[in-house]
């Protein structure tokens, strides 16, 4: 079985992972105790984010996670995922704007994934 770094050999996908390392990193640093690396919650938060794109069904072919269809989080986590995205999004273009520019780059890409299909009840 892959390891995660195995899997996030595409540029584009590791730069999405450090960018979302970085955004719950800088908040960590602001809203929990922070004492030179994050706390334990905000550590499983960031594994959980790489494995989650590591394994994404995919793959190279996804679009940002931002603009993403696929449901990946339970939905305690994905509140607390758009909480750090959204206190984030601003502060980030100002301490990687390099990085937050390829990402927006990179959320122009069409989707090749499939369309989710309606349920008609």
């Amino acid at each position: 079985m892959k390891t995660v770094t195995e899997t996030l050999a595409h540029p584009r996908l590791k730069r999405e992972m450090r960018l979302q390392n970085a955004m719950i990193t800088m908040y960590c640093k602001q809203h929990h105790v922070y004492q030179g690396k994050v706390c334990r919650e905000c550590d499983r938060l960031q594994q959980m984010t790489a494995r989650k794109l590591a394994f994404c069904e995919s793959g190279t072919e996804k679009p940002t996670c931002a603009t993403c269809t696929a449901v990946c989080y339970t939905p305690i986590v994905a509140k607390q995922v758009k909480t750090i995205y959204r206190w984030g999004r601003l502060r980030i273009c100002l301490r990687h704007p390099i990085l937050m520019a390829l990402y927006c780059f990179d959320s122009l890409k069409p989707s090749q994934m499939p369309k989710p299909k309606l349920l008609n009840l």
